[in-house]
């Protein structure tokens, strides 16, 4: 059902138009501001919200567009002024950007559809826009339907190649060829609704994907459809609707080794890796930051070590987020092992790999988790999680550590490894605030019981 707006939207009495200017000729534009019927409904109740600032429903506020035009008479120059009344809708769709849908006639079909085109600008702007697309209809034909294989293969590809990094790719490229291609393919794109979504998550959880993985799938698809909505205008609405998004329970505790483990590993890996596994834990930054590092990214005047790019698969690439571009202070411990790891390394211009191997290419990857497995097990610490013994591990044990102390300070946690935001910073290390939280009651004891400290007079 359309909504249709009421005269307080627009700042208006009760009734009355709003008068907007068109671009040529002596047409005129009324948005009407009363209460309308609707195709013999009843009066729709009405928001005194600005329509930008109020939930939208099933496409928005009605705005009526009323055009007038001129016929000249037979046999006369008199001209008779015909007035019909057109209508449209604008939706927010951001912070100045509005989704403007109306309809037009098909010329091939005589049948008429919907389109819609995103504005920029105010909601001024997308009114404007809609009433100078009233007045002057552009002739249309009708557009193909178009199949979700057809469109994951040809706009979303591109898209993905110009947006999304490498990792990226290989990773969320696998579940979209595994999962969602072969189950959307031969569907048309406008024709998917939220039960064809709620449908495939059955179906997921029916092969055996956990909720993390389907919930991954979840945010795959949101962003497909939104980009086919929003920017390319392909459909009209989106389908994934949040509700649909599988529940992921809490999230289990990460392992992390103590300082005392920490110290061991690095005196039990070979003596040609023990920087490498120093830099992990001392600074926190991720594994593949680690190996992309040059020598020139290293400034041993101000103690400082400078994160720039990341080696995957043994290509370089940008850091995983903007703040993982970032600048990390070496420790004494940490300064005298990458002095040391320079004087026995072959390849030590500004432009070659810190940790390189003999042909000059960074570490192999496999290796250095042999590396991390041996000096684990010389230990004796195991772990009932799958994959918890990886090279992640180190970053972990280093958040974790400057968590516990600086007393919870989440900010301060986020920047040292570079989240992007402290939501995950939180989701990733809530397990420790219920410790903090126990420190702080006990500080707070100390305060308020601990004996006043004397003062006392002298006799």
């Amino acid at each position: 059902m359309l909504d249709g707006g009421s005269s307080k939207e627009y700042g208006l009495p009760h009734g009355q138009e709003r008068r907007v200017k068109t671009a040529k000729g002596s047409s005129a534009a009324h948005v009407c501001s009363g209460p309308q019927r609707i195709a013999g409904k009843s009066r729709i109740p009405h928001s005194s919200a600005a329509p930008e600032d109020r939930e939208e429903s099933r496409g928005g506020p009605l705005v009526k567009i009323q055009i007038e035009e001129h016929e000249e008479r037979q046999g006369n120059k008199a001209m008779n002024k015909i007035k019909r009344m057109e209508h449209g809708n604008i939706l927010k769709r951001g912070e100045n950007k509005y989704l403007v849908r109306w309809r037009v006639k098909d010329q091939a079909t005589g049948k008429s559809r919907q389109t819609a085109k995103t504005v920029l600008g105010d909601y001024g702007a997308a009114l404007a826009f809609l009433s100078d697309t009233l007045k002057n209809p552009t002739p249309t034909v009708e557009i193909p339907k178009r199949t979700f294989g057809s469109y994951a293969a040809t706009e979303w590809a591109r898209y993905v190649e110009e947006n999304w990094k490498a990792s990226t790719q290989v990773t969320q490229g696998s579940f979209l060829r595994r999962h969602i291609v072969p189950f959307f393919e031969s569907m048309l794109l406008a024709d998917i609704r939220p039960a064809n979504i709620e449908g495939f998550h059955a179906a997921m959880k029916a092969k055996g994907l956990g909720p993390k993985s389907r919930r991954l799938l979840h945010a795959i698809l949101t962003k497909m459809f939104s980009y086919a909505v929003d920017d390319l205008e392909l459909i009209d609405r989106n389908p994934v609707k949040k509700g649909l998004a599988p529940k992921v329970g809490p999230k289990r505790e990460k392992p992390a080794l103590t300082e005392a483990q920490l110290m061991q590993v690095f005196k039990d890996v070979p003596a040609r890796m023990k920087a490498f596994f120093m830099v992990l834990g001392l600074t926190g930054i991720r594994s593949g930051e680690a190996l992309g590092l040059h020598w020139s990214d290293l400034d041993f005047a101000s103690c400082e070590l400078h994160v720039r790019r990341a080696i995957y698969r043994g290509q370089e690439t940008t850091p995983k987020t903007d703040d993982s571009i970032r600048a990390r202070p070496m420790a004494p411990a940490l300064y005298q092992a990458l002095l040391n790891h320079k004087a026995m390394s072959a390849y030590v211009q500004p432009e070659d790999f810190v940790f390189a191997s003999s042909t000059g290419r960074p570490f192999n990857p496999d290796t250095l988790r042999e590396a991390l497995h041996a000096a684990l097990k010389g230990q004796g610490i195991t772990f009932d999680q799958a994959r918890a013994d990886g090279m992640h591990l180190l970053r972990h044990s280093s958040g974790s550590m400057v968590y516990r102390h600086s007393g919870g300070d989440v900010k301060q946690t986020q920047e040292w490894l570079g989240h992007s935001n402290s939501r995950v910073t939180l989701d990733t290390y809530t397990h420790l605030a219920s410790d903090q939280g126990k420190q702080t009651a006990q500080r707070l004891e100390q305060a308020v019981f601990a004996p006043p400290a004397k003062t006392g007079l002298m006799h």
